[in-house]
């Protein structure tokens, strides 16, 4: 899996969409003891570091209520105010909505086969 999102990820022909939000939950994740068997903690910076650096930031105004989990809502947000083609997530109540708007939402494997 860390194969795949870093080649998606250091992938120029790719604009990678994300808010303060995002950002800082991408980072709380990245830092959680059950990962640590996963990435070191210097692995865990460069990631970070790379993925800062691909960033386009975008300050969502949209307000989107659509998910069963309203919590995620906002990741449809900066996909609608940053006019996303894809959201990639294995999060399953964005699955289940298979788009939104125009953006598609699809898992990793699922991107690849495109």
């Amino acid at each position: 899996m860390r194969e795949r999102i870093g080649r998606i990820i250091t992938d120029e022909h790719f604009e990678i969409l994300a808010d303060a939000e995002l950002l800082a939950e991408l980072e709380e994740v990245c830092t959680r003891p059950k990962f640590s068997h996963l990435l070191s903690t210097i692995q865990v910076a460069d990631y970070l570091k790379i993925l800062s650096s691909r960033l386009i930031i975008v300050e969502p105004t949209s307000i989107v209520q659509v998910c069963r989990d309203p919590d995620v809502d906002y990741l449809l947000a900066i996909c609608l105010d940053g006019q996303a083609e894809f959201l990639l997530t294995g999060d399953k109540d964005l699955l289940s909505l298979r788009t939104f708007e125009n953006t598609r939402i699809l898992t990793i494997t699922e991107f690849e086969e495109l």
